[in-house]
C-alpha cells in the first residue's frame, strides 16, 4: 500500500521527478484506535485532522479509515508544476469528516459479468472520492455469477457459462481489497421477485402463465407455497452471511408487481393456496406472508444482519422494523425528498439511490445540468441532497447517506470506468462534505476538473464532464509493445 500511495497517488504524473537538492518530507499518521481484522463497519469514525508545511504532514485520527481519507486528501495538495518542473505541496490545517456513513455505488454484475481486475479498478476511484460502500448486486433473472457450496447447482445452471462465475477466492479477495481503501461491501440476493437465474434449485420458482394459462417457462418469482423453500432460503443466507462479513444484507423485494399477475394470480395452484390462507385475491397479503417468513429467517441468523429492502416493500407490503428502506424512485428532487419524508416519518432508516441512477445517458454535463429528454431527476446530481426535505431532526438523522447505482443491461467491462467517473464524484462530494460548503455546481465544476485530471494522471478512464476542456496529462493507452509492431 506504501508504494501504492507514492507512485500512483502522490507522484502519479508521468514526469521524471527531481531529486537533487531536495529535503525530506515527512509523513506521520497517528491513529488512536488499534486497526480491525475486518472491514469497516456501519458508522465507523473517517474523520481526521491533516496539518501540512513545507517539511511534513501530520496526520490524526481515531481510526485507520480516518486516516486513509487523510491520505487521500494529502495526496490532493500535491501538484507538478509543468514550469519549474518541480512537485509542489500545499501547505493548510483541515478538520474533516463525512456528513453522512453511508456513501457508495452499486453494481451490477447479473446484466453484464464484471471482472475482478475492473471491480478493483472501481474500488480504487471510489476510495479516491471517500466512498465507502459497494453495493455489489450479484444475482438477478439474467445470471446467476455467485460461487454457492452448498448449492452448486444456482451457480451451476444460473451463470451464462462456467467462465462468468465469482469463485469463493474472488469474493474474498474483493472483499479484502475493498477493505485495505476503507469500503464495505454490502451484498444483494433480491427476493422474491427477480429470480428466474435461481432455475438450478428445482421447486424454487413458480410456474408462470399468459392470458391464454399456457405456460410461459419464464418463472421470475418463488413459489410461498413450498415450505421446503424457506429452509433453502435460511441455508442460503447463512452461507452469504459466512461469506460477506458486512453487516447489512441487501434482500431486495423491487418489482414483484411486475411478475404478479403472470406468476400468482394465473397459477391455480397459488389461488387455491391463497384460498386455504385466507387471502382471498389479494396477492399483497401473499406477499405480506413472504417476507415475514423472510424476516423470521433473517431474524435467526447466526451472524446477525440488519435487512435492506427495495422501497416496494415499505410502499405495498409490511416491513420489520428493523429493516432499511432503499429509495430508488421519484422523477423529480421534490418527488424523492417527499418519499425520504414519508419514510421516515415512520421511523425507518432510508439510503437513498434515486437521484443517481448512473446508467442513463444523457448528452451533456448533466452531474451539473437538467438535460432535456428525460426525467429532471436524472440529470442535475450535484443539487440532490436527501435531507431537503421538511422534517424533523430525528427524521434527518435517519437519512444514513446515498449509493449511485449503475445498472448493467448496457453496462460490462468495457465503459462501466467512463460512464461512472466522473458523474459519481458529484454524489460523492456532496454525500462527503458538508451542506453549506456544496450549494452550487459553479463552484464545484473547478473541483470536478481538477478531480478529473487526477485521475487520468492516475491511469483511469475518467470521461469530460464540463463540456470542451483538457488535462495537462491526457489518458492514453499503454504503447504497443515490439512483438504487437
Amino acid at each position: 500500500m506504501a508504494d501504492n500511495y507514492m507512485n500512483k497517488w502522490l507522484f502519479p504524473f508521468p514526469v521524471e521527478m527531481k531529486t537533487g537538492g531536495t529535503e525530506d518530507f515527512i509523513i506521520t499518521v497517528t491513529v488512536k484506535e488499534e486497526c480491525p481484522s475486518g472491514p469497516p463497519v456501519h458508522g465507523a469514525s473517517e474523520e481526521y485532522l491533516l496539518r501540512v508545511s513545507l517539511s511534513e504532514a501530520v496526520i490524526n485520527a481515531q481510526t485507520v479509515w480516518g486516516a486513509l481519507r487523510a491520505m487521500e486528501t494529502l495526496s490532493q495538495l500535491v501538484f507538478y508544476d509543468q514550469k519549474s518542473q518541480e512537485y509542489q505541496i500545499r501547505t493548510v490545517e483541515i478538520f474533516d469528516k463525512p456528513r453522512f456513513p453511508v456513501r457508495g455505488i452499486m453494481i451490477d454484475s447479473s446484466r453484464h459479468f464484471l471482472s475482478v481486475n475492473v471491480i478493483k479498478r472501481q474500488l480504487e476511484i471510489m476510495s479516491m472520492n471517500k466512498l465507502n460502500v459497494l453495493h455489489w448486486h450479484l444475482v438477478d433473472s439474467e445470471s446467476f455469477p455467485y460461487t454457492s457450496v452448498k448449492f452448486p447447482e444456482l451457480h451451476g445452471v444460473g451463470a451464462y457459462s462456467p467462465r462468468h462465475v465469482y469463485s469463493r477466492e474472488d469474493i474474498a479477495d474483493i472483499i479484502a481489497f475493498a477493505r485495505l481503501r476503507g469500503i464495505r461491501v454490502i451484498p444483494e440476493f433480491d427476493l422474491p421477485g427477480h429470480t428466474s437465474s435461481w432455475k438450478g434449485r428445482k421447486g424454487f420458482l413458480t410456474e408462470c402463465f399468459d392470458e391464454k394459462g399456457e405456460e410461459t417457462f419464464l418463472p421470475n418469482l418463488v413459489d410461498p407455497m413450498n415450505e421446503a423453500n424457506f429452509d433453502f432460503i435460511s441455508e442460503f443466507l447463512e452461507e452469504v452471511t459466512e461469506t460477506f462479513p458486512d453487516q447489512f444484507l441487501h434482500l431486495g423485494g423491487d418489482e414483484v408487481s411486475d411478475y404478479i399477475v403472470e406468476c400468482w394470480v394465473r397459477n391455480k395452484k397459488i389461488r387455491k393456496f391463497m384460498e386455504e390462507k385466507g387471502f382471498g385475491n389479494d396477492t399483497v397479503l401473499l406477499e405480506n406472508y413472504f417476507f415475514e417468513k423472510l424476516y423470521a429467517i433473517v431474524e435467526k441468523l447466526k451472524l446477525k444482519r440488519k435487512p435492506i429492502f427495495w422501497q416496494e416493500v415499505f410502499d405495498n407490503n409490511i416491513p420489520n422494523p428493523n429493516s432499511v428502506i432503499h429509495i430508488w424512485k421519484g422523477n423529480t428532487h421534490e418527488e424523492i425528498y417527499e418519499q425520504v419524508k414519508n419514510i421516515t416519518s415512520q421511523n425507518f432508516p432510508v439510503i437513498v439511490s434515486a437521484c443517481w441512477y448512473l446508467n442513463y445517458i444523457k448528452y451533456g454535463a448533466d452531474w451539473r445540468d437538467e438535460i432535456k429528454g428525460t426525467a429532471p431527476s436524472n440529470s442535475r446530481y450535484y443539487y440532490c441532497d436527501p435531507t431537503n426535505f421538511n422534517g424533523t431532526d430525528t427524521q434527518k438523522n435517519l437519512v444514513l447517506g446515498g449509493i449511485a447505482a449503475i445498472w448493467g443491461e448496457l453496462v460490462d467491462n468495457t465503459n462501466i470506468e467512463a460512464r461512472l467517473w466522473p458523474r459519481a464524484s458529484a454524489a460523492a462530494e456532496r454525500l462527503w462534505s458538508p451542506a453549506e460548503k456544496t450549494q452550487k455546481a459553479e463552484d464545484a465544476w473547478p473541483r470536478m476538473h481538477e478531480l478529473r485530471c487526477r485521475l487520468i494522471s492516475r491511469g483511469y478512464r475518467i470521461q469530460p464532464n464540463n463540456n470542451p476542456d483538457y488535462c495537462p496529462f491526457e489518458f492514453d493507452e499503454p504503447p504497443a509493445s515490439k512483438s504487437e509492431l
